[in-house]
């Protein structure tokens, strides 16, 4: 009589499970990766203009680290030793007349993220 760990629906399952961790190691880089660029691009759209320094200062990328994985954000903008990123993304009463509005990182990296979540269940459900 063969061992269990021999029997071909042992031997199934267990591939099962291999190929659904190997999902996990790609999966969550892999869509980080891309809602890093998608927050980017909106966040790109949404921030107010005037000079282009507010804009060209927006960073989204993964973070490489083990211990608090996810996505860093942020705007970083100075003028005469100021930096005005942080006012002009929180204050909702500025007029923007070229383009922008208040909240320019938050709304798309909330968006995304949601967005992310739902095509990463979906895809683990796939697999």
């Amino acid at each position: 009589m063969p061992s269990t760990t021999s029997l071909k629906s042992i031997q199934e399952a267990k591939k099962r499970l291999t190929k659904f961790l190997k999902t996990l190691e790609t999966v969550p880089t892999d869509e980080l990766e891309r809602t890093a660029e998608r927050i980017y691009s909106e966040a790109i759209a949404q921030v107010p203009y005037s000079t282009g320094k507010l804009e060209s200062s927006i960073y989204v990328r993964v973070s490489r680290s083990k211990t608090k994985p996810g996505l860093v954000a942020g705007a970083s903008a100075k003028e005469h030793g100021y930096d005005y990123a942080g006012i002009q993304h929180e204050n909702e009463n500025y007029d923007h007349p070229i383009k922008g509005k208040a909240h320019y990182i938050r709304d798309p990296f909330k968006k995304e993220v949601a967005l992310m979540t739902r095509r990463i269940r979906r895809r683990l459900r796939g697999s």
